[in-house]
Protein backbone atom coordinates (compact mmCIF):
# COMPACT_ATOMS: atom_id res chain seq x y z
CA UNK A 1 0.00 0.00 0.00
CA UNK A 2 1.34 3.40 -1.00
CA UNK A 3 2.07 5.64 1.93
CA UNK A 4 0.23 8.97 1.84
CA UNK A 5 1.98 12.20 2.78
CA UNK A 6 0.62 13.98 5.79
CA UNK A 7 -1.98 16.47 4.54
CA UNK A 8 -3.29 19.21 6.81
CA UNK A 9 -6.90 20.09 6.05
CA UNK A 10 -7.60 17.07 3.79
CA UNK A 11 -10.62 14.77 3.96
CA UNK A 12 -10.63 11.13 2.80
CA UNK A 13 -13.00 9.88 0.12
CA UNK A 14 -15.06 6.92 1.44
CA UNK A 15 -15.04 5.27 -2.01
CA UNK A 16 -11.42 5.62 -3.12
CA UNK A 17 -9.63 6.32 0.18
CA UNK A 18 -7.98 9.26 -1.56
CA UNK A 19 -7.42 12.51 0.29
CA UNK A 20 -8.99 15.75 -0.85
CA UNK A 21 -8.56 19.30 0.34
CA UNK A 22 -11.33 20.60 2.55
CA UNK A 23 -11.92 24.26 1.57
CA UNK A 24 -15.12 24.75 3.56
CA UNK A 25 -15.39 27.87 5.78
CA UNK A 26 -13.57 27.43 9.07
CA UNK A 27 -11.60 24.41 7.84
CA UNK A 28 -7.87 24.05 8.42
CA UNK A 29 -7.21 24.54 4.72
CA UNK A 30 -9.07 27.83 4.72
CA UNK A 31 -6.98 28.89 7.70
CA UNK A 32 -3.83 27.89 5.80
CA UNK A 33 -5.01 29.87 2.82
CA UNK A 34 -5.27 33.02 4.93
CA UNK A 35 -1.81 32.35 6.36
CA UNK A 36 -0.37 31.84 2.87
CA UNK A 37 -1.88 35.09 1.66
CA UNK A 38 -0.16 36.88 4.51
CA UNK A 39 3.10 35.04 3.92
CA UNK A 40 3.08 35.96 0.24
CA UNK A 41 3.89 39.53 1.17
CA UNK A 42 7.52 38.47 1.20
CA UNK A 43 9.53 36.76 -1.54
CA UNK A 44 10.98 34.18 0.83
CA UNK A 45 7.50 32.95 1.67
CA UNK A 46 6.90 32.32 -2.05
CA UNK A 47 9.42 29.46 -2.06
CA UNK A 48 7.99 28.12 1.17
CA UNK A 49 4.53 28.03 -0.41
CA UNK A 50 5.85 26.27 -3.50
CA UNK A 51 7.24 23.56 -1.22
CA UNK A 52 3.95 23.27 0.65
CA UNK A 53 1.98 23.11 -2.59
CA UNK A 54 4.02 20.13 -3.79
CA UNK A 55 3.71 18.23 -0.50
CA UNK A 56 0.65 19.09 1.55
CA UNK A 57 -1.47 19.53 -1.58
CA UNK A 58 -0.61 16.17 -3.10
CA UNK A 59 -3.71 14.37 -1.90
CA UNK A 60 -4.06 12.38 -4.09
CA UNK A 61 -0.64 12.60 -5.64
CA UNK A 62 -0.42 13.68 -9.26
CA UNK A 63 2.29 13.76 -11.87
CA UNK A 64 4.06 16.98 -10.86
CA UNK A 65 6.74 16.67 -13.54
CA UNK A 66 4.64 19.09 -15.55
CA UNK A 67 4.41 21.52 -12.64
CA UNK A 68 5.82 24.96 -13.58
CA UNK A 69 6.13 27.49 -10.76
CA UNK A 70 6.05 31.22 -11.49
CA UNK A 71 4.58 30.71 -14.97
CA UNK A 72 1.20 31.06 -16.61
CA UNK A 73 -0.27 30.63 -20.08
CA UNK A 74 -1.75 33.81 -21.48
CA UNK A 75 -4.97 32.20 -22.65
CA UNK A 76 -8.64 33.03 -22.25
CA UNK A 77 -9.98 30.46 -19.71
CA UNK A 78 -12.94 28.30 -20.55
CA UNK A 79 -13.95 28.42 -16.90
CA UNK A 80 -12.57 29.74 -13.64
CA UNK A 81 -13.18 29.10 -9.95
CA UNK A 82 -12.61 31.31 -6.94
CA UNK A 83 -11.41 30.04 -3.55
CA UNK A 84 -10.12 26.68 -4.73
CA UNK A 85 -7.00 24.67 -3.91
CA UNK A 86 -4.47 23.54 -6.49
CA UNK A 87 -5.40 19.87 -6.34
CA UNK A 88 -9.09 20.64 -6.73
CA UNK A 89 -8.25 22.86 -9.68
CA UNK A 90 -6.27 20.01 -11.23
CA UNK A 91 -9.17 17.59 -10.71
CA UNK A 92 -11.65 20.05 -12.26
CA UNK A 93 -9.49 20.13 -15.38
CA UNK A 94 -9.26 16.33 -15.55
CA UNK A 95 -13.05 16.12 -15.29
CA UNK A 96 -13.85 18.84 -17.83
CA UNK A 97 -14.20 17.76 -21.46
CA UNK A 98 -12.23 20.66 -22.97
CA UNK A 99 -9.58 21.32 -20.33
CA UNK A 100 -5.94 20.54 -21.20
CA UNK A 101 -4.07 22.72 -18.68
CA UNK A 102 -4.56 25.06 -15.73
CA UNK A 103 -3.36 28.39 -14.42
CA UNK A 104 -3.53 28.50 -10.64
CA UNK A 105 -3.01 31.74 -8.71
CA UNK A 106 -1.58 30.51 -5.41
CA UNK A 107 -1.87 33.91 -3.81
CA UNK A 108 -5.56 34.49 -4.54
CA UNK A 109 -6.53 30.78 -4.83
CA UNK A 110 -8.09 31.31 -8.27
CA UNK A 111 -8.29 28.38 -10.71
CA UNK A 112 -8.42 28.87 -14.50
CA UNK A 113 -9.26 25.95 -16.80
CA UNK A 114 -7.63 26.26 -20.23
CA UNK A 115 -8.39 24.53 -23.52
CA UNK A 116 -4.84 25.05 -24.81
CA UNK A 117 -1.31 23.94 -23.92
CA UNK A 118 1.94 25.83 -24.14
CA UNK A 119 3.60 25.80 -27.56
CA UNK A 120 6.03 27.80 -29.63
CA UNK A 121 3.16 29.99 -30.73
CA UNK A 122 1.90 30.31 -27.14
CA UNK A 123 4.84 30.39 -24.73
CA UNK A 124 4.48 30.72 -20.98
CA UNK A 125 4.68 34.14 -19.33
CA UNK A 126 6.35 34.99 -16.03
CA UNK A 127 4.00 35.41 -13.06
CA UNK A 128 5.42 34.82 -9.61
CA UNK A 129 1.97 34.18 -8.13
CA UNK A 130 0.99 31.51 -10.64
CA UNK A 131 1.43 27.78 -11.23
CA UNK A 132 0.95 26.19 -14.65
CA UNK A 133 0.17 22.48 -15.03
CA UNK A 134 -0.70 20.43 -18.11
CA UNK A 135 -2.91 17.36 -18.00
CA UNK A 136 -0.35 15.34 -19.96
CA UNK A 137 -1.51 11.86 -18.96
CA UNK A 138 -5.03 12.39 -20.31
CA UNK A 139 -5.45 11.33 -23.95
CA UNK A 140 -9.20 10.82 -23.95
CA UNK A 141 -11.45 12.20 -21.26
CA UNK A 142 -13.40 9.33 -19.72
CA UNK A 143 -15.90 9.01 -16.91
CA UNK A 144 -16.25 5.45 -15.50
CA UNK A 145 -14.83 4.18 -18.78
CA UNK A 146 -17.17 6.21 -20.97
CA UNK A 147 -15.91 9.34 -22.79
CA UNK A 148 -17.42 12.71 -21.92
CA UNK A 149 -18.08 15.13 -24.74
CA UNK A 150 -16.35 18.48 -24.82
CA UNK A 151 -19.10 20.39 -23.05
CA UNK A 152 -19.63 17.91 -20.21
CA UNK A 153 -18.00 17.45 -16.81
CA UNK A 154 -17.41 14.14 -15.02
CA UNK A 155 -18.84 14.24 -11.49
CA UNK A 156 -19.03 11.65 -8.74
CA UNK A 157 -22.50 10.93 -7.37
CA UNK A 158 -23.57 9.94 -3.87
CA UNK A 159 -23.79 6.34 -5.12
CA UNK A 160 -20.03 6.37 -5.72
CA UNK A 161 -20.27 6.23 -9.48
CA UNK A 162 -19.37 8.86 -12.08
CA UNK A 163 -21.62 10.61 -14.56
CA UNK A 164 -21.04 12.96 -17.48
CA UNK A 165 -23.10 16.06 -16.82
CA UNK A 166 -23.65 18.69 -19.51
CA UNK A 167 -22.30 21.90 -17.96
CA UNK A 168 -21.14 24.12 -20.83
CA UNK A 169 -22.32 25.49 -24.15
CA UNK A 170 -21.71 23.14 -27.07
CA UNK A 171 -20.32 26.02 -29.18
CA UNK A 172 -17.27 28.22 -28.82
CA UNK A 173 -17.83 31.84 -27.85
CA UNK A 174 -19.04 34.01 -30.76
CA UNK A 175 -16.44 36.29 -32.34
CA UNK A 176 -16.88 40.06 -32.44
CA UNK A 177 -14.75 42.03 -34.88
CA UNK A 178 -12.93 44.90 -33.16
CA UNK A 179 -14.37 43.81 -29.82
CA UNK A 180 -14.01 41.20 -27.10
CA UNK A 181 -15.80 39.57 -24.17
CA UNK A 182 -16.01 42.12 -21.36
CA UNK A 183 -17.78 39.94 -18.81
CA UNK A 184 -19.11 36.41 -18.55
CA UNK A 185 -20.89 34.11 -16.13
CA UNK A 186 -21.08 30.32 -15.89
CA UNK A 187 -24.33 29.97 -13.95
CA UNK A 188 -26.19 30.92 -16.10
CA UNK A 189 -23.84 30.67 -19.08
CA UNK A 190 -23.51 34.13 -20.60
CA UNK A 191 -21.03 36.45 -22.27
CA UNK A 192 -21.25 40.23 -22.52
CA UNK A 193 -19.26 41.94 -25.25
CA UNK A 194 -17.64 45.33 -25.52
CA UNK A 195 -15.80 47.21 -28.26
CA UNK A 196 -12.10 47.95 -28.39
CA UNK A 197 -10.88 51.44 -27.59
CA UNK A 198 -11.75 53.85 -30.38
CA UNK A 199 -14.75 51.85 -31.58
CA UNK A 200 -18.45 52.43 -30.90
CA UNK A 201 -20.91 49.66 -30.20
CA UNK A 202 -24.00 49.50 -32.40
CA UNK A 203 -26.89 47.15 -31.73
CA UNK A 204 -29.41 46.21 -29.08
CA UNK A 205 -28.08 42.81 -27.95
CA UNK A 206 -24.50 42.61 -26.70
CA UNK A 207 -25.10 39.82 -24.16
CA UNK A 208 -25.53 36.24 -25.35
CA UNK A 209 -26.67 33.24 -23.34
CA UNK A 210 -26.52 29.49 -23.75
CA UNK A 211 -28.18 26.58 -22.00
CA UNK A 212 -25.85 23.65 -21.12
CA UNK A 213 -25.24 21.64 -24.27
CA UNK A 214 -27.08 24.20 -26.38
CA UNK A 215 -26.12 26.95 -28.79
CA UNK A 216 -25.43 30.61 -28.19
CA UNK A 217 -28.23 33.10 -28.63
CA UNK A 218 -27.92 35.66 -31.42
CA UNK A 219 -25.43 38.48 -31.00
CA UNK A 220 -26.96 41.63 -32.47
CA UNK A 221 -24.05 43.93 -31.87
CA UNK A 222 -21.13 45.27 -33.89
CA UNK A 223 -18.21 47.63 -33.35
CA UNK A 224 -17.87 50.53 -35.75
CA UNK A 225 -14.82 52.77 -36.23
CA UNK A 226 -15.35 56.54 -36.10
CA UNK A 227 -16.54 58.14 -39.34
CA UNK A 228 -15.35 61.73 -39.73
CA UNK A 229 -17.65 64.15 -41.52
CA UNK A 230 -16.95 65.61 -44.96
CA UNK A 231 -18.50 68.57 -46.76
CA UNK A 232 -20.94 67.99 -49.58
CA UNK A 233 -21.18 70.25 -52.65
CA UNK A 234 -22.18 73.90 -52.40
CA UNK A 235 -25.79 74.67 -53.21
CA UNK A 236 -26.89 77.38 -55.66
CA UNK A 237 -26.64 81.04 -54.78
CA UNK A 238 -29.78 82.50 -53.29
CA UNK A 239 -31.62 85.54 -54.68
CA UNK A 240 -30.36 89.04 -53.95
CA UNK A 241 -32.78 90.73 -51.57
CA UNK A 242 -32.45 94.15 -53.30
CA UNK A 243 -32.31 95.30 -56.93
CA UNK A 244 -29.85 98.13 -56.29
CA UNK A 245 -27.83 99.76 -53.58
CA UNK A 246 -25.96 96.61 -52.52
CA UNK A 247 -27.25 93.44 -50.84
CA UNK A 248 -25.96 90.01 -49.75
CA UNK A 249 -26.86 86.61 -51.10
CA UNK A 250 -25.90 83.22 -49.67
CA UNK A 251 -25.21 79.62 -50.55
CA UNK A 252 -25.02 76.60 -48.23
CA UNK A 253 -23.44 73.16 -47.92
CA UNK A 254 -24.06 70.19 -45.61
CA UNK A 255 -21.68 67.98 -43.63
CA UNK A 256 -22.98 64.82 -45.28
CA UNK A 257 -20.17 63.48 -47.44
CA UNK A 258 -20.06 61.48 -45.24
CA UNK A 259 -22.16 62.39 -42.22
CA UNK A 260 -20.10 62.07 -39.00
CA UNK A 261 -20.98 58.90 -37.05
CA UNK A 262 -19.75 56.72 -34.20
CA UNK A 263 -17.86 59.51 -32.46
CA UNK A 264 -16.29 60.92 -35.63
CA UNK A 265 -15.39 64.58 -35.97
CA UNK A 266 -17.77 67.07 -37.51
CA UNK A 267 -16.74 69.06 -40.57
CA UNK A 268 -14.30 71.91 -40.10
CA UNK A 269 -15.25 75.33 -41.52
CA UNK A 270 -18.47 77.20 -42.26
CA UNK A 271 -21.58 75.71 -43.75
CA UNK A 272 -22.50 79.03 -45.47
CA UNK A 273 -20.86 81.38 -47.96
CA UNK A 274 -21.89 84.97 -48.91
CA UNK A 275 -21.24 87.54 -51.60
CA UNK A 276 -22.38 91.13 -52.23
CA UNK A 277 -24.92 91.61 -54.99
CA UNK A 278 -26.55 94.48 -56.99
CA UNK A 279 -24.05 97.01 -55.72
CA UNK A 280 -25.02 99.52 -58.43
CA UNK A 281 -26.68 102.67 -57.14
CA UNK A 282 -30.43 102.91 -57.15
CA UNK A 283 -32.07 105.53 -59.56
CA UNK A 284 -32.45 108.97 -57.98
CA UNK A 285 -35.14 111.25 -59.41
CA UNK A 286 -34.32 114.92 -59.54
CA UNK A 287 -35.90 117.44 -57.19
CA UNK A 288 -36.24 121.23 -57.51
CA UNK A 289 -34.19 123.47 -55.30
CA UNK A 290 -35.47 126.74 -53.90
CA UNK A 291 -36.40 129.66 -56.16
CA UNK A 292 -33.83 132.37 -56.54
CA UNK A 293 -34.63 135.99 -55.91
CA UNK A 294 -36.40 138.05 -58.61
CA UNK A 295 -34.27 139.72 -61.21
CA UNK A 296 -34.46 143.49 -61.93
CA UNK A 297 -37.41 144.69 -63.96
CA UNK A 298 -36.64 145.29 -67.60
CA UNK A 299 -38.49 148.65 -67.54
CA UNK A 300 -39.08 151.36 -65.09
CA UNK A 301 -42.61 151.94 -66.40
CA UNK A 302 -45.03 150.85 -69.04
CA UNK A 303 -44.90 147.19 -67.97
CA UNK A 304 -41.53 145.50 -67.78
CA UNK A 305 -40.55 141.90 -67.03
CA UNK A 306 -38.69 140.24 -64.19
CA UNK A 307 -37.89 136.57 -63.57
CA UNK A 308 -36.60 134.08 -61.05
CA UNK A 309 -35.07 130.58 -61.47
CA UNK A 310 -34.53 127.31 -59.71
CA UNK A 311 -32.23 124.31 -60.21
CA UNK A 312 -32.96 120.59 -60.31
CA UNK A 313 -30.50 119.84 -57.54
CA UNK A 314 -32.51 118.73 -54.57
CA UNK A 315 -31.37 116.08 -55.38
CA UNK A 316 -29.72 115.88 -58.72
CA UNK A 317 -31.07 113.10 -60.86
CA UNK A 318 -28.67 110.10 -60.78
CA UNK A 319 -28.32 106.47 -61.86
CA UNK A 320 -31.00 106.87 -64.52
CA UNK A 321 -33.40 108.78 -62.32
CA UNK A 322 -35.96 111.16 -63.87
CA UNK A 323 -35.24 114.87 -64.30
CA UNK A 324 -37.36 117.45 -62.58
CA UNK A 325 -40.67 118.17 -64.23
CA UNK A 326 -41.77 121.76 -64.75
CA UNK A 327 -40.06 125.05 -65.67
CA UNK A 328 -36.77 126.05 -64.22
CA UNK A 329 -37.64 129.80 -64.48
CA UNK A 330 -40.67 131.92 -63.76
CA UNK A 331 -41.35 135.37 -65.42
CA UNK A 332 -43.53 138.08 -63.98
CA UNK A 333 -44.73 141.55 -65.07
CA UNK A 334 -43.32 144.53 -63.29
CA UNK A 335 -43.55 148.39 -63.36
CA UNK A 336 -46.85 148.40 -65.16
CA UNK A 337 -47.53 152.10 -64.43
CA UNK A 338 -47.64 154.71 -67.25
CA UNK A 339 -44.52 156.54 -67.81
CA UNK A 340 -44.80 160.19 -66.54
CA UNK A 341 -43.54 161.87 -69.82
CA UNK A 342 -46.36 160.47 -71.84
CA UNK A 343 -48.98 161.90 -69.53
CA UNK A 344 -47.61 165.47 -69.66
CA UNK A 345 -46.87 165.34 -73.38
CA UNK A 346 -50.53 165.36 -74.12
Amino acid sequence: MRKQSHCIGCIRSPSTSELYLDLSPGSATQTLKMMYQQLFKTMSALFLFCYVVKTAFNCPKSDWNNYMSGKKLQEFPIKFFDTMGLNSCYKECKAHGKCLSINFNRKLFVCELLSEKKSEAKPLADDQDSVYIEITEIIEKKCDGEPCNNYSTCIRTSLNNSLCIVTDCSEVYPDLDDGAIADRTFTPISATYGCNVGFTGVGSVKRVTCIPGGKWSSLSYRCEPPVHGGWGSWGSWGYCPVTCGGGTRYRYRSCNNPTPMYGGNSCYGSSSDSVYCNTNGCPVNGGWGSWSGWSSCTKTCEKGTKSRSRSCNNPYPAYGGAACSGASSQPSDCNTDKCPGWFFGR
